[in-house]
């Protein structure tokens, strides 16, 4: 075999030659010999990677599998696509966010343009002459209730903190007691209820299905607290009254008997432990009790269910204040039924229009605004807006007693305590 002093002067083959020929060489300074391989062909055609043999990076299947080229090549580009991953996933997350703007549309966004709608077309004064607003006439008086009460205007507290800083009033706005004495008075434990400088105000249904109904009543009195009648106590003092009238204040049989079939047992047994001081107190509790104005919430009117906006307060319908949940949008009837417009949208709604209104010829609008407190709403639950501030957070059913503390200069403050669930007693 030759060898060669230097690799410049090694004899080559041609390409024609086979894939390896065998050289040797020896270095001029007595170097070992090397045995040397040579490739004549391109390197990559000794390459055995996985990719050449994965079926996944094979030419498409066409519909002449004898000549893929007869296919367009549009057609060929189209499946490459529509077979890539990547594609595919961009394919999921597209239909993915359609399919999500569609629920959020139809469901969500669209029916609240729809009652957006419907509240200011109800609000239009318009609407007023053409349907009739409810409340534009005044209602029958009722003898045995008592519409409106204004709030001794000393209790209200100051706009401002006197120099002395002591005495300052507050007002305790406090949501449905339904009997639960014990949770009232660790209520007032915390907001650290001062009777010489505080002021309690009861949103209605102080009693009824908790445990100790006449002994919140006998708490309210001894602090000579405010209230206003609820739902509940307007049950149970018609219930009493009638009662009185028919004679059978002491013939508890009656209410098990076929006379009552056992309706509003719990009622009228309620109404009979009642003293007559009681039953008198309660009945003094106003539909509507109009607190006075308060810096930074205008007129404040404190009801238990409701009240229907742009009809003056001595013109609202008993009935429906003290059970209202909704308010149909064209006639302004509302209802004690959850289907429909909630009558605090279309109160806060009207609230917001008068005080654009109002702000471009008066220099002071707020005060010319309303601000209602109300409970009974227990299912929604704590819902404090603008111009409605819903406190009926369902002690009796073990969630919390509430109470909206209004302090000078209209400061506000939500102080809660917990409730045992009295409904399983």
């Amino acid at each position: 075999m030759p060898t060669y002093s230097n690799l410049n002067d090694v004899d080559y083959p041609d390409n024609t030659s086979d894939d390896t020929t065998p050289l040797s060489f020896t270095h001029n300074n007595d170097i070992p010999s090397y045995r040397l391989t040579r490739y004549v062909r391109p390197l990559i055609d000794y390459a055995r990677n996985e990719w050449q043999a994965n079926p996944k990076y094979a030419s498409l299947p066409t519909t002449n599998t004898d000549d893929p080229s007869n296919s367009p090549r549009w057609v060929q580009m189209l499946g490459s696509i529509v077979t890539a991953p990547r594609f595919r996933r961009y394919v999921v997350v597209y239909m993915s966010v359609l399919v999500s703007c569609f629920v959020a549309w139809k469901f969500m966004i669209s029916p609240r343009l729809e009652e957006h709608t419907a509240i200011l077309r109800g609000l239009d004064p318009q609407t007023k002459e053409e349907v009739g607003w409810f409340g534009a006439n005044a209602l029958p008086r009722f003898d045995d209730i008592v519409q409106l009460r204004t709030l001794e205007p000393s209790l209200v507290p100051a706009d401002t903190v006197s120099g002395s800083g002591s005495g300052e009033k507050r007002l305790i706005f406090i949501g449905d007691v339904h009997g639960c004495k014990v949770e009232l008075g660790r209520l007032l434990e915390e907001t650290s209820f001062n009777p010489d400088a505080d002021h309690l105000i009861f949103t209605g249904d102080m009693i009824n299905k908790g445990p100790d109904s006449l002994g919140v009543v006998e708490l309210a009195r001894q602090y000579s607290a405010s209230c206003v009648r609820g739902n509940h106590e307007d049950r149970v003092l018609s219930l009493r009254h009638n009662m009185i009238a028919a004679n059978t204040m002491g013939d508890e049989f009656l209410d098990d008997a076929n006379l009552h079939r056992g309706q509003y047992t719990r009622e009228r047994k309620l109404a009979r432990e009642m003293s007559d001081e009681q039953a008198e107190w309660l009945d003094t509790c106003p539909v509507v009790l109009n607190v006075g104005q308060i810096k930074g919430m205008g007129q404040v009117v404190v009801v238990h269910a409701g009240l229907v906006p742009g009809v003056e307060l001595d013109k609202q319908d008993p009935y429906s204040v003290m059970n209202m949940l909704t308010v149909d949008t064209d006639t302004h009837v509302p209802s004690a039924s959850r289907k429909g417009t909630k009558w605090t949208k279309l109160f806060n709604k009207h609230q917001t229009l008068l005080s654009e209104s109002l702000l471009e010829t008066f220099e002071n609008p707020e005060s010319m605004l309303t601000t209602v407190i109300y409970g009974h709403d227990s299912k929604t639950s704590l819902a404090l807006k603008t111009y409605t501030k819903g406190i009926d957070t369902a002690c009796v059913r073990g969630g919390k007693l509430t109470a909206l503390v209004v302090g000078t200069g209209g400061k506000q403050n939500l102080v809660q305590v917990k409730c045992n669930d009295h409904t399983k007693e």
